[in-house]
């Protein structure tokens, strides 16, 4: 009987493992080959065997093609990446109304050009403690929700080498998480270039404050000369209201030094 009960023990602890290793491996590279036709990512046929669209935890690999099309909610996870084997403009990665990319904390981005297209532009959350890169984004009038989420610490800086344009973009600037004390001055885009700035703007910026609370005004201005774009929100000092106009958080876009 006690021969029984030890085998019965290393069964188990087999089978435990067994789910364990089999769990592990769900996480898969796909690469994407466009075999469908159609560019839509939620085609399975559109990527190399076994032929399924990229589920959360899978790392994506992008190659050239006319675009790709995220077309559904998917989630660049801890220790996944989105890259790419195109150059210039090959790789172009479209955010189609309905999609959602998030890219999360630990989790890679580097890719060479997206932007949205169509009707709307989809959605993409970029959280903290994050690494994104990109060559080119925007190129169009259409706009995205583009949501970044801080942590105590602060929020991922974008990395662009080539050209950044706002198509009217709406930001969103979550800040709950956010230690002031930590500094005033949040880098947004790190950028290279900019095409022309006439008319750019966001078509919105909205603020989720701090657990002290912010106040306005809201505002973000053009310096070509030191290559800013700069998102400023007063920030309530503790010791004195009257103080409020005095202590800034500005959250920038800033240009890329050579």
């Amino acid at each position: 009987m006690k021969a029984m009960k030890t085998n019965m023990k290393t069964l188990l602890t087999i089978s435990a493992l067994a789910g364990l290793s089999f769990t592990t491996a769900q996480a898969a590279t796909i690469t994407w080959d466009d075999g469908a036709g159609n560019d839509d990512w939620s085609s399975g046929a559109n990527w190399d065997a076994p032929e399924v669209a990229p589920a959360n935890g899978d790392s994506v690999i992008l190659t050239t093609t006319a675009q790709s099309i995220l077309d559904y909610a998917w989630t660049i996870e801890s220790g996944q990446s989105l890259t790419t084997t195109a150059t210039g403009f090959g790789d172009e990665l479209v955010l189609q109304s309905d999609s959602i990319l998030t890219l999360a904390t630990g989790g890679t981005m580097d890719i060479q050009f997206m932007r949205p297209r169509f009707s709307s532009g989809g959605n993409f959350v970029i959280e903290a403690g994050a690494s994104l890169n990109t060559d080119n984004y925007g190129l169009s009038a259409i706009s995205a929700t583009i949501t970044y989420e801080a942590d105590a610490a602060g929020v991922t800086t974008w990395n662009n080498d080539g050209q950044f344009q706002m198509g009217g973009d709406n930001l969103v600037i979550d800040l709950s998480s956010y230690d002031v004390s930590n500094g005033k001055v949040l880098t947004l885009v790190d950028y290279d270039l900019f095409a022309d700035l006439s008319g750019q703007t966001f078509g919105s910026i909205s603020i989720i404050p701090t657990a002290g609370g912010i106040a306005g005004p809201v505002d973000y201005q053009y310096d070509l000369g030191g290559g800013n774009l700069a998102i400023v929100v007063f920030v309530p000092e503790p010791s004195s209201t009257a103080l409020l106009g005095l202590g800034g958080l500005a959250l920038m876009l800033r240009r890329r030094r050579s």
